[in-house]
C-alpha cells in the first residue's frame, strides 16, 4: 500500500514557527533551558511542529487515510481560529490563502494573530507574545493547554491507527482515544487522591501499576519517536508531550542526567499528594510546616494536600542543604554593619608592569563602569599615587578618552608610568602564577536597587581564610583554544576556574549533599530528588566561578559560557550563595522548581539511554515510527570538552547513584559525533572523516529501525555542510523528500544561502528508499528542473519567498537524484551533491524570475537579493549568475555599482551607495528598472514632492509598470533597514503619486522680503 506523504514533506508554516521560536529564546520561567545549561538546544516551537508534522499525513494526498481527512474536516474546518489567511500577511501583494484541509492543518500548527496580521500588512511590529494566535500548537501557552494538546494527540492517534487499520471509521478511532485517555485520568485520580501514597502498601502498588498499564495501553497505539542526538532534550520533550512513545540517546553523561531531569522525573513524580497530618509531621517536621506556610499560605490541621510532591520535596531538601552549608561557611560572606548581606564581590585580576623602575600591580580592567544603564551610571574612579592604585566610586559618566581601560586585548598599559606590558608578557605572568586578585567593590541590594561600596581592609580581612581544600585536578583540553581560550592564560585544570572561597563553599555543599543522601534512603523517587539537588548544585557552581561576568547594563551576574566557550576574563563578580538576590543558591533553586511545576502536567515521560547511537540492535527492524533529531554541527560546539565543567562536579555528587554513567575520568570524547581535530591526532582530515563515518553509521541504523519519516534539523547551510548531510542520508539508503528553513534568532533577517549560522536551521525530511539502477545526468537534470519549478509555483502561493523558497527546493533536487544508485554525466564522471544544489538554486531562480520582463541588470539585482541578501559574501565569482539565465557583463555589474567589492568580499549595493555622487542614475526611461527605483528611493528620502512627481511621471505613471513590480519584489526581499523603509513608504503612497504625477506644477517668482 502506498503511504500518503507526511505534512512535513509538503508544507510547513515556517514564518509562524520562526516567529514563535524567536520568542522562545526569551522565555524564562518554566522553560527547559532554565533547568540546566546545555548548548544549541532547538527551540520548543520548532521541535513541536516538526514532530507533529512528521506524524500526520497531508490531508490533500490521494493516499491520505479517509478517517484522518474526516478528522481534519470535523475538528478544524468549522473552527474560525484555524481559517486560512484572507490575505497572507508577509507578502507584499494581495495573496488570499485557499481554504483547504492542508491549510487548516497548517493554521492549527501556527497562525499569526488577527492583530499581528493587521500590523504586518501595515508594516508595523507586534509584541512577540501576541504574534501567534491563541490555541495554535506552537504557542508557548499551548504546552499545558489540555484542549490544544489533546486535539494534537487525537490527530496523531487517528493518523497512526487509520494507517494500520484503514477499515476503522473516525467515530471508532475517536471513541478508542477517548476511552484510553480517560483511563489514564481515572487511574491518576485514584492514585493521587489516596492518602499517604508515599508508603509502599499493597493498595498503593496496585494503583501505581494500574496507572502505568493505562499509560502503556494509550502509548502502544501512538507512534514511537526517537532522537539519536538528544542533547538538552527538547525533541523528546515535545514528542512525549504529544503523547508519543519517546526515546532518546546521548553519549554524554551530563546530557543524560539533564534529560532525566527534564522529561522523565517531572512527568512521573511531579504529581499531587495528600498526607495525613501525622505522616506529614513525621516526614517534614516544623521545617515542612514553615515551607507549607510560605508556599500555600498556611498549614491545615487535618490532611495536607501538596499540589506537586516532587517540587515540594526538592525545595524542602534543598533548603535543608543550604541551611547546613551556611552554618559552616556563611561567616565567609559577612553582612555589613546594618545586617545586610552582600549579593556579590567584584574582583579584578592584577599583573605587574614590566617597567623595572615601576613594577606597579595593576588591575586588568578594560573599563571602569559598575553600572551603566539608562537610569544609573556608577564607575570606579582611580586614585594613583606613585605606584599605588586605589579607587573611589563615583556616580555619572566618565570620559573614556581621558580614562581608557588599562587592558586592551590582554596588553597592559600601566596607569602609573605609561609603559605597555605585552599580552605575551602578561600571559607569562599568569602561567608562572605571578599574578594576583584584588577585591575592588562590594555589591549589595537595597530598596533603591544595587549599591556599590569600595572594599576596605576590614572587608578583605573578614573574608580571608586558610583553606587546605584540594582543587578538582581533572585536566582541561588545553590545546582546544576555540572552546577553551582561557587555557592560554595558564588555566589548565577545572579546579583553576574557582577562587579559594568559591571552591571551599562548593566542596562544603558537596560534603553536605552526600550526608543528606543518607537520610533520603534508596528508591527510584529519592534518586529523582537527589538528581535535582545535583542539578541545582550545578547552577550554583556555574554562578560561582572566577570567569563569570558582571553585566553592567543589567546589573547582574552572567555565567562564563559565552558562545559555547569559556573565555578569559580579568574582572569577575563572586556571588554570595547565601543572599536572596539573583545568582544566589535560593534564586537558582527557584528556576529548578518552576521547571518541575511547569512540566508535571503531562503523564507521558521519555526513555533515555546514555549511549552512542548507531547500534542497530537497540530497536527492532522498522520498530520506530519516526526519527526527529538535531545532529552536531561539525566542530561548531565541543560538547564533551565544555561539559566537563559539570562532569567533574556530577562525579562528586551523583557517582554513587549513577556509577556506570560516571565511571570514566571525564566525558567520552573519542566516539562523540563531532569533527574536532584535537580528538583525532590534531588532523582536520581525520576529524572530518570520523564525523562523516559516525553520522553515516547512525543514519544507517536509523534506516534499519524506522518505518516512516526521518526529520533532521541541521544548522549549517554551507555547501560543504549540505554535501555531508546529503551524502550521509543517501549512503544510509534514505532519500530526502523535503527541506524547510527556520530562523530562530532574528525575526527580520535576510539570510544568504552561502552563509552558515547556528541561529538559522534547516529541517530535512527523509524516507527509507528503494533505489533504481543507473540514470544519466541529462534525464535527472530534466526531472529536477520540472520538480523544482512545480515546487516554486506551489510554495509561492503559500507565501514562501527569497532564501526560504530556495532552501525548500534543495530537498526536491536531492530527492530526484536519490532515486538512483548512480547518476553519471556523459563523460562517465559521477554527479556530486554540490552540483545538485547549484542546479536547484539555478532552477529555482529561473522559476522565480519567470515572467519578469525587466532588464538583465534588474534581474541580476533581484536574483542576488533572493539568494544572498544584503550581507557580505565570501566568494567573489559573480560570473556564476550567468548560469541562472541572466546575461550580464560582470565588469559592468561592478562599474554600475550593483555590487560593492571590499577586499575578497562583496555585497549588494544600497540605493544610497548607488546614487551618491551620480545624479543622472535612473533618470531616463531607458535606464535599467533598478536604477529608476533607486533614484526614486533617493528622491523620496529627501522629501522633495515636486521632484518625486516628475520622476514618477517619467518612469512609473501606470500602476502596471514594471517599476512598481520591482518595488514590490524589493519589499518582500529586503531586510529591515533604510532601503526597505523607503520602499514601504513609496509603495504606500503609490496611488497618490500616480494620480498626481501629471498635474501641472505651478511655479511662482519669490521675493526677498
Amino acid at each position: 500500500m502506498t503511504k500518503a506523504k507526511k505534512l512535513i514533506e509538503v508544507a510547513l508554516p515556517i514564518k509562524e514557527i520562526s516567529a514563535e521560536s524567536v520568542r522562545d529564546k526569551s522565555i524564562r520561567h518554566g522553560h527547559i533551558s532554565t533547568l540546566h545549561l546545555w548548548w544549541a538546544r532547538r527551540p520548543l516551537p520548532v521541535c513541536r511542529a516538526v514532530v507533529f508534522a512528521s506524524l500526520v499525513p497531508d490531508p490533500l494526498d490521494e493516499n491520505c487515510p479517509t478517517a484522518f481527512r474526516e478528522a481534519v474536516e470535523a475538528w478544524l474546518l468549522s473552527d474560525p481560529l484555524y481559517a486560512p489567511y484572507p490575505d497572507i500577511p508577509y507578502t507584499s501583494v494581495y495573496d488570499p490563502m485557499s481554504d483547504t484541509l492542508r491549510n487548516r492543518l497548517l493554521m492549527f500548527i501556527g497562525k499569526f494573530s488577527p492583530e499581528c496580521q493587521k500590523n504586518m500588512l501595515a508594516g508595523k511590529s507586534t509584541p512577540a507574545k501576541d504574534q501567534i494566535q491563541e490555541k495554535c500548537l506552537i504557542k508557548w501557552e499551548s504546552r499545558n493547554d489540555e484542549a490544544v494538546m489533546n486535539l494534537a494527540r487525537k490527530l496523531i492517534w487517528v493518523a497512526y491507527n487509520a494507517e494500520l487499520h484503514p477499515e476503522c471509521s473516525l467515530a471508532e478511532l475517536t471513541a478508542d482515544f477517548d476511552r484510553t485517555y480517560r483511563a489514564i485520568k481515572e487511574a491518576e485520580e485514584a492514585l493521587h487522591n489516596l492518602p499517604d501514597r508515599h508508603l509502599s502498601t499493597h493498595e498503593v502498588e496496585a494503583k501505581e501499576a494500574a496507572l502505568q498499564i493505562a499509560i502503556e495501553n494509550f502509548q502502544c497505539r501512538m507512534p514511537s519517536v526517537f532522537d539519536p542526538f538528544t542533547g538538552g532534550g527538547a525533541i523528546p520533550l515535545e514528542a512525549a508531550r504529544l503523547g508519543c512513545r519517546s526515546f532518546g540517546n546521548d553519549i554524554n553523561p551530563v546530557a543524560h542526567i539533564i534529560e532525566k531531569g527534564s522529561i522523565e522525573f517531572p512527568q512521573r513524580y511531579g504529581k499531587p499528594i495528600t498526607y495525613t497530618h501525622d505522616a506529614f509531621m513525621s516526614l517534614y517536621g516544623e521545617e515542612g510546616v514553615k515551607l507549607c506556610e510560605e508556599k500555600f499560605g498556611g498549614m491545615p490541621a487535618a490532611n495536607v494536600k501538596i499540589p506537586n510532591r516532587l517540587a515540594f520535596d526538592v525545595e524542602y531538601y534543598a533548603k535543608k542543604l543550604l541551611k547546613m552549608t551556611e552554618a559552616e561557611v556563611g561567616h565567609l560572606y559577612p553582612a555589613d554593619e546594618k545586617g545586610n548581606k552582600p549579593i556579590a564581590y567584584y574582583w579584578a585580576r592584577t599583573a605587574r608592569c614590566s617597567n623595572p623602575s615601576c613594577r606597579a600591580e595593576v588591575p586588568l580592567l578594560k573599563q571602569f563602569y559598575l553600572a551603566n544603564t539608562k537610569a544609573k551610571k556608577m564607575y570606579l574612579h582611580p586614585i594613583i599615587n606613585g605606584t599605588d592604585i586605589q579607587f573611589e566610586i563615583k556616580e555619572g559618566t566618565y570620559d573614556e578618552k581621558k580614562l581608557p581601560g588599562w587592558n586592551h586585548r590582554g596588553n597592559l598599559t600601566c596607569p602609573c608610568c605609561g609603559s605597555v606590558t605585552t599580552v605575551e608578557q602578561v600571559k607569562q605572568q599568569f602561567k608562572e602564577k605571578n599574578t594576583s586578585e584584588r577585591l575592588l567593590a562590594i555589591i549589595s541590594e537595597s530598596n533603591n536597587g544595587k549599591e556599590y561600596h569600595i572594599a576596605n581592609s576590614v572587608n578583605i580581612d573578614e573574608i580571608k581564610f586558610n583553606s587546605e581544600t584540594e582543587r578538582p585536578s581533572e585536566p582541561m583540553s588545553v590545546t582546544y583554544t576555540q572552546a577553551l581560550p582561557c587555557c592560554t592564560w595558564g588555566i589548565t585544570k577545572w579546579g583553576d576556574l574557582f577562587s579559594s572561597r568559591q571552591l571551599h563553599t562548593l566542596l562544603t555543599f558537596v560534603k553536605n549533599l552526600k550526608a543528606l543522601k543518607t537520610g533520603l534512603g534508596q528508591s527510584a523517587y529519592s534518586t529523582a530528588i537527589f538528581t535535582y539537588l545535583a542539578l541545582w548544585f550545578d547552577r550554583i557552581a556555574v554562578a560561582n566561578t572566577s570567569l563569570g561576568r558582571w553585566h553592567t547594563s543589567g546589573e547582574k551576574l552572567e555565567h562564563p559560557f559565552s558562545r559555547q566557550a569559556i573565555a578569559m576574563v580579568f574582572d569577575y563578580p563572586e556571588s554570595n550563595p547565601f543572599c536572596n538576590s539573583s545568582g544566589s543558591a535560593f534564586n537558582q533553586l527557584e528556576w529548578v522548581t518552576r521547571y518541575i511545576e511547569s512540566e508535571s502536567g503531562s503523564p507521558f515521560s521519555a526513555t533515555f539511554a546514555n549511549a552512542s547511537s548507531g547500534e542497530k540492535n537497540q530497536f527492532a527492524h522498522k520498530a520506530l515510527t519516526a526519527v526527529v533529531t538535531d545532529p552536531p554541527y561539525y566542530d561548531a560546539i565541543a560538547y564533551a570538552d565544555i561539559s566537563d565543567f559539570f562532569y567533574v562536579w556530577m562525579k562528586r555528587t551523583l557517582a554513587e547513584i549513577y556509577p556506570i554513567n560516571f565511571a570514566t575520568p571525564q566525558t567520552p570524547k573519542a566516539e562523540e559525533c563531532t569533527a574536532l581535530k584535537h580528538h583525532h591526532h590534531n588532523s582536520e582530515i581525520e576529524a572530518k572523516q570520523h564525523f562523516e563515518r559516525k553520522l553515516t553509521a547512525i543514519f544507517d541504523a536509523i534506516e534499519y529501525q524506522t518505518s516512516d519519516i526521518v526529520s533532521i534539523m541541521f544548522a549549517h547551510q554551507s555547501t560543504e555542510a549540505w554535501t555531508t548531510l546529503c551524502n550521509s542520508i543517501l549512503d544510509a539508503r534514505m532519500n530526502i523528500t523535503g527541506s524547510w528553513p527556520m530562523d530562530t534568532e532574528m525575526a527580520n533577517r535576510s539570510l544568504g544561502l552561502v552563509g552558515a549560522a547556528l541561529e538559522s536551521s534547516v529541517t530535512v525530511s527523509c524516507r527509507p528508499s528503494e533505489r533504481q539502477g543507473f540514470e544519466s545526468y541529462k534525464r535527472v537534470k530534466r526531472g529536477i528542473e520540472t520538480k523544482v519549478t512545480n515546487e516554486v509555483n506551489e510554495l509561492y502561493q503559500l507565501g514562501f519567498r527569497g532564501a526560504d523558497l530556495l532552501t525548500a527546493c534543495f530537498g526536491q533536487a536531492v530527492s530526484e537524484f536519490g532515486k538512483y544508485e548512480n547518476v553519471e554525466k556523459a563523460d562517465g564522471s559521477e554527479v556530486k551533491v554540490s552540483e545538485l544544489l547549484e542546479l536547484a538554486r539555478t532552477t529555482a531562480l529561473n522559476a522565480l524570475l519567470h515572467g519578469f520582463d525587466g532588464d538583465e541588470y534588474s534581474r541580476f539585482y533581484i536574483a542576488w537579493l533572493q539568494m544572498n541578501g544584503m550581507g557580505e559574501i565570501d566568494f567573489d565569482d559573480a560570473a556564476k549568475f550567468a548560469r541562472v539565465g541572466i546575461s550580464v557583463d560582470i565588469k559592468e555589474v561592478f562599474d554600475r555599482k550593483l555590487l560593492i567589492r571590499t577586499g575578497n568580499k562583496q555585497h549588494l549595493a544600497t540605493y544610497t551607495e548607488r546614487t551618491d555622487g551620480d545624479n543622472r542614475l535612473g533618470t531616463s526611461p531607458a535606464d535599467p528598472l533598478i536604477d529608476q527605483v533607486h533614484r526614486a528611493l533617493a528622491i523620496w528620502k529627501t522629501g522633495n514632492r515636486e521632484k518625486m512627481l516628475r520622476h514618477i511621471a517619467t518612469v512609473g505613471s501606470d500602476a502596471n509598470n514594471n517599476f512598481w513590480r520591482v518595488l514590490v519584489s524589493l519589499k518582500e526581499l529586503l531586510p529591515d533597514g533604510d532601503d526597505r523603509t523607503q520602499v514601504v513608504e513609496l509603495i504606500a503612497n503609490s496611488v497618490d503619486l500616480i494620480q498626481h504625477c501629471h498635474n501641472k506644477v505651478e511655479y511662482q517668482q519669490g521675493t526677498l522680503f
